[in-house]
């Protein structure tokens, strides 16, 4: 009989002779009985056994049931996935990435890189970013046959970067006809409107030698609002306060440990609703900070900007002078974070082969797509050291004289008047050429080389320059026009960079001149190009056919890979001298040569001690050449990683597997040659707490540079993954299968990268990092050297889950028509202890719901997260229900709450609620086949509700900083954003 592919779990064994849940495309006409299968996670050809690590797929007829459009929505119907990088999370800021999807298994990418390997066709793919993943809306999915993921260390078959796991998504190479769809999509609420419109086409020529294809598809999704101006649930602007070293209107301070004040008998940290951003406002407000008198200090001015009245600060007021506060005059913390970035895409992919000759054939492919992405950031506003001189001549009398010749720090939300757009293009080219063939007694040969490209042009159209803001500030009156000038002009000398210089009304609304908006806020650049070259060749067969067991069977080959890439920030003058940048030049290459081979060993089958055991072993030998091009530093590393497999089928209903692996992932591009500008001292990201600093933590604020970046002094990660499991396939119930697998992998010398803080904290104690501070006293930390390191040690822990039941509804009553056929993907993961440095004790982020503050080396997760899917069919009607669940959690595993026995407010981690509500949302999909074209389903009309009961999320705020406050109210990584939304749209098969 034809093997068909079996919709399995990271546990359950695919490729078994039964009904295919997720239909890929059919086998050949005539295909052996036998047939020999290449699986994602191994290179051998097995026509037994399927390989022993965990692989779930996801078929085409459930993203067509489900009404989905591009990769990254399957990737999310597998809950080992975290999208950590997503269009509804990357938008906020200036990331390069908006509008992307990524995977990333286990929550394990590191922000700069990535642990889990993205393949097209089991080959690698360019890279859509400069931290080595791969965008999965720019893969074809027009022509998709199936997504097949591997959730275990895979570095021995496919190398670097396959410590979490590899994504293969596989086209159809064999389609022929023509089929197209078009679809309309938006919310419940009329935003986020969208739509898409793909088509295929495929044919043999030549009495069937040769085969072409083509898919080109255009997709247009609008953007959705910010979050508190668009969501009810937003607008309540859920965060956490810190109640550490806040201050008073009077201009004391406040805390958690400062007996007598406000804050004492609170806990350190106080979730609640109404949050904003200290001292923000679009009026503008004078800080409560020196040197202004305190009479000066909490003044708004009204909208014109001519008079003050009082300004009400709220609670839990930074006394640096920015960050969350709660409740007070102002707008929301989240005025500024979108829920969805605006994302056009287009995607074009053409794939020819050809039989040159009997069992050897030729193969080329072609792919082309563009992606265009915007998303409108906060413009950075004067920072708290930019202080206004009481002569500003902008500024109301009454201001004045309560200043009484002091000079003030001035807060203000920019982005009413100005907008800060970070726009980004990027097109992504791609073209391979392969041979196959036959050398004889069963073994194949199979080579390409592939060449890709990515060009990333970023733009954020406002970003402060600092020297030109403070002489714009200094507004003074020409004692020879009367005229209010910059008062740089009028010294005899005057810098160069007062040119064009245009004092700056910041005092009021509306009350900016473009003139002076565009000579204090300019647009900033980043032009990003990388090229790939790949090239594999393999020989895979089998040796010993008669014995009773199989085959053994063999795989070896070599692979090269050469790639390299720069960016350029197109020479802007006086560049670090900006608010915000991209950073500096960087350019650099990695060029890789591999050897591996791979066996595997059917030591018996139908044999008295079960039906099969098969033993599986694979090795690579890696060697990694970088080159700096910017300090001309070169170094090579070298490794090896392994694979040893084992399959045991006691019985035809229960089988077991295991795997053990040494997986290895040598730093990418941007891990090694980012080149960043250190933070401006003061500012949000250029203040650390120095516990030398009497009063600290209250009072220990202390100024400084910190240094990010990558680091070319990073070697080689290495992970030890385990895995085991057992597939259930009762004979006495046909069509249930249930599977569990167990898994763990240990990351050593994870590439790491701590905070200014962080560092300074474990110098503090355990006096380690202490040669990354510089200081001019103890008192006074002047740099920080925070750039990656490879240090960390990740051990992650679980189940993964899968069960699922198809069957006839005839086998209930003969009557009834149609079958039902239910599935549920489930992960548990009951550890994730991350190690920064050896000297450090672990913390098991496990359970943390929120989005994580100052580290992007991981994403933590709730312990439980499931999917289910119920699909009703009974042609021409189909119905899907799916369901995904994402159990209850902590907010931070790094405080304690009232839940807690260990909870009392006088800890400096105590937390007034530190739990998170589990979530549920449902989605439905319908289709119905209609007689067309000479088809039974040359048409087919579809629908999709997602978020079917507009399901709210629950509150989890997180991201960003612990001095810029939270990203979101929620965590949009796991919690729907965007509530209930609809799809409808028509497919075409001819």
């Amino acid at each position: 009989m034809t093997y068909r592919l079996l919709v399995t779990s990271a546990a359950a064994v695919a490729l078994v002779p039964a009904v295919a849940v997720a239909q890929g495309s059919p086998a050949p006409a005539g295909a052996a009985a036998e047939e020999t299968i290449v699986v994602t996670g191994s290179r051998v050809a097995r026509s037994g056994l399927d390989a022993p690590t965990p692989r779930t797929v996801v078929g085409s007829e459930l993203m067509e049931n489900l009404g989905q459009s591009n990769v990254a929505e399957a990737i999310k119907l597998i809950p080992q996935n975290i999208a950590s990088s997503s269009d509804t999370n990357v938008g906020y800021g200036t990331s390069p990435n908006v509008g992307s999807n990524f995977v990333n298994l286990r929550g394990l990418n590191p922000s700069a890189g990535t642990r889990t390997l993205t393949l097209v066709n089991t080959r690698r793919f360019v890279p859509s970013s400069d931290g080595g993943a791969v965008d999965l809306n720019v893969i074809p999915a027009a022509i998709i046959s199936r997504v097949e993921t591997v959730t275990g260390g895979a570095s021995a078959a496919y190398g670097s970067d396959a410590v979490a796991g590899v994504v293969n998504v596989i086209l159809d190479r064999n389609f022929t006809g023509f089929k197209g769809e078009t679809s309309y999509n938006q919310t419940s609420r009329g935003d986020g409107k969208g739509w898409r419109v793909s088509g295929a086409w495929g044919t043999r020529f030549a009495q069937d030698r040769g085969h072409f294809a083509i898919a080109l598809e255009y997709e247009q999704q609008n953007g959705v609002g910010n979050c508190s101006e668009v969501r009810s649930w937003c607008a309540e602007s859920w965060d956490f306060f810190t109640n550490a070293n806040t201050i008073l209107p009077d201009g004391t301070l406040s805390g958690y440990n400062l007996p007598g004040t406000p804050g004492y008998g609170l806990p350190n940290f106080v979730v609640g609703r109404d949050s904003k951003q200290a001292f923000n406002d679009p009026n503008g407000v004078t800080r409560n900070r020196g040197p202004a008198l305190v009479a000066a200090r909490n003044k708004r001015f009204t909208d014109d900007g001519t008079g003050i009245v009082d300004f009400e600060p709220g609670d839990f007021v930074p006394s640096v002078g920015f960050g969350a506060r709660q409740g007070g005059d102002g707008v929301s913390t989240y005025s500024n974070s979108p829920l969805r970035s605006p994302v056009d895409r287009y995607v074009g992919y053409a794939y020819g082969s050809y039989e040159v000759s009997p069992g050897w054939q030729v193969s080329g492919d072609l792919s082309f797509a563009r992606r265009t992405a915007s998303a409108i950031g906060s413009t950075v506003g004067p920072r708290s050291t930019m202080f206004i001189n009481s002569t500003n001549a902008f500024m109301p009398d009454e201001l004045r004289a309560l200043l009484g010749g002091t000079a003030f720090s001035l807060g203000k939300d920019m982005d009413l008047q100005i907008e800060n757009r970070n726009s980004v293009k990027a097109d992504v080219f791609r073209t391979s050429v392969g041979l196959t063939g036959e050398l004889g007694g069963g073994w194949v040969f199979d080579a390409y080389y592939q060449y890709g490209q990515n060009k990333r042009k970023q733009t954020a159209s406002r970003s402060r320059v600092n020297t030109p803001m403070i002489y714009a500030f200094d507004a003074v009156r020409d004692p020879s026009s009367g005229n209010i000038v910059c008062a740089e002009l009028l010294k005899p000398d005057p810098d160069p960079r007062a040119a064009g210089c245009v004092p700056l009304n910041i005092f009021g609304k509306d009350t900016m001149s473009q003139a002076a908006i565009d000579y204090v806020y300019r647009p900033i650049y980043e032009d990003f190009t990388f090229r790939q070259h790949a090239a594999s060749a393999s020989v895979r067969g089998g040796l010993f056919d008669g014995r009773a067991a199989g085959p053994l069977g063999l795989a070896a080959g070599v692979d090269f890979r050469s790639e390299g890439g720069d960016v350029w920030h197109h020479d802007i003058p006086d560049y670090q001298d900006y608010g915000l940048t991209f950073g500096q030049d960087y350019a650099g290459s990695i060029k890789v040569f591999e050897l591996f081979g791979e066996a595997n060993f059917p030591v018996f089958k139908d044999s008295p001690l079960g039906d099969g055991l098969e033993v599986n072993a694979a090795g690579r030998w890696t060697k990694n050449k970088s080159h700096n091009k910017v300090t001309d530093e070169r170094k090579a590393i070298g490794a090896f990683s392994w694979k040893l497999g084992l399959i045991y089928e006691p019985i035809s209903a229960v089988r077991f597997r295991a795997t053990r692996s040494r997986d290895i992932r040598v730093a990418g591009f941007r891990e090694l040659f980012l080149n960043e500008i250190a933070s401006e001292p003061g500012t949000a990201q250029g203040v650390v707490d120095n516990p030398a600093i009497p009063g600290s933590p209250a009072g220990g604020d202390d100024a400084t540079a910190i240094l990010g970046g990558g680091s070319f002094q990073l070697g080689a990660e290495k992970a030890d993954t385990t895995t085991g499991g057992v597939l259930f396939r009762p004979d006495f119930i046909p069509g249930l299968q249930i599977g569990v697998d167990w898994f763990e992998i240990k990351i050593r010398d994870a590439v790491t990268s701590l905070s200014g803080q962080r560092i300074v904290d474990f110098c503090e104690q355990y006096n380690t990092f202490c040669d990354r501070i510089t200081y001019a006293s103890q008192q006074d930390i002047t740099f920080i050297d925070a750039r990656r390191v490879n240090l960390g040690r990740f051990i992650a822990r679980g189940l993964d889950i899968e069960g699922q039941y198809d069957f006839p509804l005839s086998t209930i009553d003969a009557e009834w028509n149609g079958r039902l056929n239910l599935r549920v993907l489930g992960t548990y993961q009951y550890d994730f202890l991350i190690q920064p440095t050896p000297v450090a004790p672990a913390v098991n982020y496990a359970g943390q719901a929120a989005d994580l503050r100052d580290s992007g080396d991981f994403a933590a997760s709730p312990k439980w997260k499931w999917n289910a899917f119920l699909t009703y069919s009974n042609d021409p009607f189909t119905a899907t229900l799916a369901m995904r669940h994402i159990g209850a959690g902590k907010l931070d595993v790094n405080k304690i709450g009232p839940d807690d026995p260990r909870y009392s407010p006088q800890l400096a981690n105590s937390i007034s609620d530190n739990t998170v509500r589990s979530a549920t949302f449902f989605s439905l999909g319908l289709t119905y086949k209609l007689r067309a074209l000479g088809r039974d389903d040359g048409l087919e009309i579809f629908g999709v509700i997602d978020n079917l009961f507009d399901a709210k999320p629950p509150v989890a705020p997180g991201g960003g900083g612990n001095n810029l406050g939270s990203f979101y109210p929620t965590n949009p990584i796991y919690y729907d954003t965007l509530g209930s939304r609809y799809k409808l749209g028509l497919r075409v098969k001819l």
